[in-house]
């Protein structure tokens, strides 16, 4: 495609997605609702030529936050569909705190602050953007408020997640260990969606599914309760993607708070206290990586993802580890990515395109399926901030121009093989149109 064909293409995915103006649903398939952190991205994406549909997205996703303060991961406003879980299925209509629209009953990684503060910056200092921004900050500050209190396990203020569809990288391998130790019983009936429309290599594996449905099962059985989610679910755990997000939203949130001439001392303690207990909880310094932390087995997940990368994004690694951490970007048995290399070409490891979402060398690596090696538009968009941010510009370049590359020479799919590029799941997915858009004019 050209790029006059690509942005138009871009665009017209975006307005075929588009459900009564309301949300824009990630591919036309597969995924027939609104989703968080799909939505927050789309947004920025649309803002690029259609401001108001852009703010019309953020206003859909809010109308769904709940009463104590989540935005739930998924919205059904619409209905239920042929997509698995149903509104039914989640049962949260038995929750004291669930909205009138029916939703999931957990979020998702928190982009939406740092979204609606780069469509402010992109639109500039406009009057309806100053009144779009005291519209929606207090929906965000009260779902900061919730991830960091109704989440909090420990004290740290730091959000733990309570099923790996919070993570956004539902089948990543860092959560396999977690998942051995939760053993099902008494799993409700139910049947996967999610092959109908995409080939099942590319999906979780059938082991992986029925935990998640078992720990849905417990959260209907607790009401959604947050006390009680954090004694019973069997998995808990701290998250470095989620919490990384979470910070620089919370940083961004103080941007929102300035421009609506709101007090930010409870956000910036917030952040203070994730900066205070980020190290202990995820940095391994022997191995020079971030790694994810078990609340139930007290320890890390040692397991080699992308998402070590993403402390970067929030400015939470000193400039010793980010040096490190380039060592495991670049050696070719983990992820193979020097910005030396022309995009497209051969990697010394066999990898064309970044950034595979999981180390070569780990065991359970997959370059076609979900999160466990495949590339993915909107992991890359946030490692590139986050390379950038440090100064590492060659890498946000190189970053960005794989990312683009493979829109425009294979398609808007939902993730891509990063041996030669091909396609995988959902094609015609609002993800990389939007992000075309944004890395376009960055």
């Amino acid at each position: 495609m050209t790029l006059s064909d690509t942005y138009h293409r871009a665009i017209a995915i975006l307005r075929t997605n588009d459900v009564n103006g309301i949300f824009t649903k990630p591919g036309p398939r597969q995924y027939p609702h609104s989703w968080n952190w799909d939505s927050a991205t789309v947004a920025l994406g649309l803002a690029h030529f259609d401001l108001p549909r852009a703010m019309a997205e953020v206003r859909g996703l809010i109308a769904g936050q709940w009463h104590d303060g989540m935005i739930p991961h998924v919205i059904y406003h619409t209905g239920p569909s042929d997509y698995f879980p149903d509104p039914d299925f989640w049962q949260t209509n038995n929750s004291r705190h669930a909205p009138s629209v029916q939703t999931s009953g957990i979020t998702q990684p928190p982009l939406l602050a740092t979204m609606v503060r780069k469509i402010a910056e992109l639109t500039g200092d406009t009057a309806e953007i100053k009144q779009f921004l005291s519209e929606v900050y207090p929906a965000l500050w009260r779902w900061h408020h919730w991830m960091h209190t109704a989440r909090d396990a420990d004290g740290s203020g730091m959000c733990c997640l309570i099923h790996p569809w919070e993570s956004g990288t539902d089948d990543s391998p860092r959560w396999l260990k977690a998942f051995e130790r939760i053993h099902p019983t008494n799993v409700p009936p139910y049947q996967r969606k999610d092959t109908v429309h995409v080939n099942a290599i590319f999906r979780p594996t059938k082991h992986e599914y029925e935990r998640y449905v078992h720990l849905i099962d417990v959260f209907r059985r607790n009401n959604y309760e947050h006390d009680q989610l954090l004694t019973h679910s069997p998995f808990l755990a701290q998250d470095v993607l989620f919490s990384s997000i979470l910070q620089r939203a919370d940083e961004d949130l103080i941007w929102i708070a300035t421009k609506t001439s709101n007090t930010s001392d409870q956000i910036a303690a917030w952040m203070r206290q994730t900066r205070q207990y980020f190290d202990a909880r995820h940095w391994d310094a022997e191995r020079g990586l971030y790694f994810d932390y078990d609340m139930r087995a007290g320890c890390r997940l040692e397991v080699n993802t992308a998402m070590t990368f993403a402390p970067l994004y929030a400015g939470l690694a000193s400039r010793e580890q980010a040096e490190r951490l380039l060592t495991h970007l670049h050696n070719p048995n983990e992820y193979d990515f020097d910005p030396a290399t022309p995009t497209g070409s051969l990697g010394a490891g066999g990898l064309r395109y970044g950034i595979s979402t999981t180390a070569r060398n780990e065991p359970e690596w997959q370059a076609q399926r979900y999160w466990r090696g495949p590339a993915w538009p909107i992991l890359n968009w946030v490692l590139a901030q986050g390379f950038r941010r440090y100064g590492y510009e060659s890498i946000y370049q190189k970053i960005k121009q794989d990312t683009l590359a493979l829109i425009e020479k294979t398609g808007f799919y939902e993730y891509y093989d990063p041996r030669d590029g091909s396609g995988c799941g959902s094609i015609d997915f609002s993800w990389p149109a939007a992000l075309w858009l944004i890395f376009k004019r960055e």
